[in-house]
């Protein structure tokens, strides 16, 4: 009897271990395009033509991280770009009726490519223009996705080429201690996160009070998953950017945080003018490591 009781417990071990094995596939339609882990997602780029965003981006077990259209900022879309305002018009809040804003970001063309590996590439085009006029910008996006490592990590290389067409004015709300200066690249999560999750900041910062508003290379936001596994998701700024190291937009009240391009000044740009900026995001299986992100950027630095 223990012989049998033994043999089952090892064949119910093998069964959980081959039930843990990813078991990747593609989900794909005209307006998104997915990764999913045993049908849940890992992650999803959705070619919203009035905005597009990627949400969720989850662990490979399907824990979300991040949070899409919040009630208290209907905006705000898991990972997202946005301009604050250009040319003094809203590029960032939108209508609560007509879910549009000011200004408006447009979706002219998206072409996904998957891989065999499950990594794949999402090319965007992109116009900033007011309704019913000529753009004042457009952009070319690329977004790279790897495949995900045997520890569950994945990364995501945001890369952007902004073309100025007619002069423009890209601004912000000017920043005070605890609001403003939000613009760009953006990542939302759940307000359920806000008691035990924590930051952590490339000079060893880990209150978005005394971070907020600095200068850092890389921003990190981990904790309990919602299946309670620790997880988190971290952004590096490219060297290359302009400003670098950017002033970064930290608020532990919403979740939210933003390598803000424009946080400290508003940036003048003159027609035929050409902005390019990178940027990797890391979900990362485990609470936020300083080491482990620090060589990670110093590899995306390289």
């Amino acid at each position: 009897m223990k012989q049998v009781a033994l043999l089952v417990a090892v064949l119910g071990a093998c069964a959980v271990a081959r039930a843990a094995a990813p078991a990747f596939a593609w989900q794909q339609s005209a307006t998104n395009l997915a990764l999913l882990n045993h049908g849940k997602t890992v992650w999803q780029a959705v070619f919203d033509p009035a905005q597009p965003y990627v949400h969720p981006l989850a662990t490979i077990d399907g824990a979300e991280l991040t949070v899409r259209s919040p009630a208290d900022h209907l905006w705000h879309r898991g990972l997202w770009w946005s301009w604050k305002y250009i040319n003094h018009t809203n590029y960032w809040e939108e209508d609560k009726k007509t879910g549009l804003s000011a200004g408006r970001t447009e979706i002219i063309s998206a072409r996904p490519v998957v891989n065999k590996d499950f990594s794949a590439r999402v090319e965007l085009a992109l116009s900033y223009h007011l309704p019913g006029q000529t753009p004042v910008m457009t952009e070319q996006r690329v977004l790279q996705f790897s495949a995900p490592a045997a520890d569950g990590s994945y990364n995501l290389d945001w890369s952007a080429a902004f073309k100025v067409l007619q002069p423009v004015v890209l601004e912000r709300t000017p920043p005070t201690k605890t609001s403003g200066g939000y613009a760009g690249l953006s990542l939302r999560f759940p307000r359920a996160f806000v008691p035990t999750w924590k930051f952590l900041t490339s000079d060893g910062k880990s209150v978005a009070a005394e971070a907020n508003g600095g200068k850092m290379k890389w921003v990190d936001f981990s904790g309990p998953a919602p299946d309670g596994a620790p997880a988190g998701i971290a952004i590096f700024d490219h060297p290359s950017n302009p400003r670098y190291p950017n002033n970064w937009y930290l608020n532990q009240s919403h979740p939210f945080f933003s390598p803000a391009i424009v946080y400290s000044a508003p940036m003048e740009c003159k027609a035929g003018d050409e902005l390019k900026l990178r940027y990797r995001i890391v979900v990362h299986p485990g609470a936020g490591d300083a080491a482990k992100l620090g060589a990670a950027f110093e590899e995306f630095s390289r």
